[in-house]
């Protein structure tokens, strides 16, 4: 309770009755409340407690693999939930590469700039959305030019990413790799290959697509990637969903679902194949 207060009555003033209130109306003391007297009036006007806004699920974890910091003010939801609906890359991966000048001078080195990660938060449901770009996925004989190409492609904000792009293998196999942990609890995720099927593509009829769910069955389906229309666009390939545990759950024990996109019993000559990365998100309903 609160301290006594001493009040002075001035002279000549008469006694004034005091009114209490019926024990039913009485209300229990509020806290923490700026409380502002108006002299003229003698109403009390109190300050309505201020709710910090709600951030994104796992977003101060997830902002420690961005490639520039990304500042959280907490009392502009509208501005930093903006630039988390457009995204942030994540993970820059560096790479020196050698340039030979015409002119005398020997070699030089720069420094390759690409991202191999992209978050943002969906705007129907704000829950956390992932791309893992192909620089992030693991593609047998990925590294070797004999057998893919690696080709600059440029998102809306003209940031640099690397697609891979067949040249011509007759083992494909490319997979990924995702930690759960980021994702937001109890809600159904889609995960979907980004691709493109080229011209001149070929021996692309018989792919399967696998997702390994810890403790679960793995979802596999084949698809027939020559019986794309459209060419030369990115398309979405779906591989499977799987419904994100809850947070008291991911305490105990945490779960990394891999993805497979492969064609490794025909071994015949493909081409002509260009992948952009996995995207998981919540399925559209």
């Amino acid at each position: 309770m609160g301290a006594k207060q001493s009040i002075k009555n001035p002279k000549n003033r008469e006694r004034t009755s005091v009114k209490t209130e019926e024990p039913s109306k009485l209300r229990p003391e509020r806290s923490k409340t700026d409380v502002n007297y108006n002299a003229e009036t003698t109403k009390i006007r109190v300050q309505p407690p201020y709710i910090r806004p709600q951030l994104p699920y796992y977003l101060n974890d997830i902002l420690k693999e961005a490639d520039s910091p990304l500042e959280i003010d907490i009392l502009s939801t509208e501005r930093l939930y903006e630039q988390l609906y457009n995204g942030v890359h994540l993970k820059q991966n560096k790479k020196v590469e050698q340039l030979k000048f015409p002119f005398f001078f020997s070699v030089n080195f720069f420094l390759s700039l690409s991202y191999t990660e992209k978050y943002w938060i969906d705007r129907t449901n704000n829950a956390n959305c992932f791309m893992l770009y192909a620089k992030d996925l693991s593609i047998t004989w990925g590294e070797d030019n004999r057998y893919w190409d690696w080709v600059d492609i440029k998102e809306t904000s003209d940031e640099k990413i690397l697609a891979a792009e067949l040249k011509t293998v007759c083992w494909l196999e490319v997979c990924g790799r995702f930690d759960t942990e980021a994702l937001t609890p109890e809600k159904l995720y889609e995960v979907v290959f980004v691709v493109k099927i080229k011209e001149n593509a070929d021996g692309l009829e018989s792919i399967t697509l696998r997702l390994i769910i810890p403790n679960k069955s793995s979802n596999d389906v084949t698809v027939n990637l020559m019986n794309v229309t459209e060419r030369e666009k990115w398309i979405e390939v779906p591989v499977g969903e799987f419904f994100t545990i809850s947070e008291i759950k991911r305490k105990k024990k945490r779960e990394e679902i891999e993805i497979f996109l492969y064609e490794t019993e025909k071994l015949n000559c493909k081409h002509g194949l260009v992948i952009k990365g996995i995207v998981i998100c919540p399925k559209v309903s």
